[in-house]
């Protein structure tokens, strides 16, 4: 969670969120360390089977994600671009100097990073529970992604088309982790 939760520091504080990353991400590596050192064999394989897991079904959640945001704006021939906030992600952790294809694929990066940990933290949260709770989980993540967005971005213009697009967006990729990871953890691969 801590990619997101950086993102909302970096916005709100307006600081660089590549600072933010290293910052909270150096406080969360601190504390899996830790859990990982008094950690018992049984539960070193439990987290590994959970990381794993939540890498695999993140990156498929996160491309299913993608996917239905750009079919809903195709078919429904919407105003609002999927991928917007992707170069601006980049610029806030690169800096606003980087020319646009390093913008766009160092922010696409930081989004697929998200998508990735989000489902992590899934897993170890609610892995093994019935798949309708990657929605529900989901669903927390377009609250908070429909609280900080539609200022900073300045979607005003767009937003019934945004909100559309965005929910259409988080249900696929809930769906497809809650599945993925109730599957995949139940079956300990």
């Amino acid at each position: 969670m801590v990619s997101g939760i950086a993102l909302v520091v970096a916005v709100l504080a307006e600081t660089s969120l590549a600072l933010m990353l290293l910052l909270l991400g150096s406080f969360a590596l601190l504390l899996v360390t830790s859990k990982w050192r008094r950690a018992s064999q049984e539960e070193r394989r439990d987290i590994q089977q959970k990381l794993l897991v939540g890498v695999c079904a993140g990156l498929i959640a996160t491309a299913a994600y993608d996917l239905s945001r750009l079919i809903v704006v195709a078919v429904f021939d919407l105003n609002v671009s999927p991928f917007k906030a992707f170069p601006i992600f980049g610029q806030l952790i690169a800096g606003e100097d980087i020319s646009n294809s390093a913008a766009y694929l160092i922010g696409t990066l930081y989004h697929l990073a998200n998508g990735t940990l989000f489902t992590v933290g899934y897993c170890f949260a609610f892995g093994k529970r019935h798949w309708l709770f990657g929605i529900l989980w989901a669903l927390g993540l377009e609250v908070s992604m429909l609280t900080l967005y539609p200022g900073w971005l300045d979607l005003e213009g767009v937003m019934q088309e945004f909100t559309f697009m965005s929910m259409t967006g988080h249900i696929a990729y809930g769906a497809t982790l809650g599945i993925l990871c109730q599957r995949w953890l139940a079956n300990r691969i």
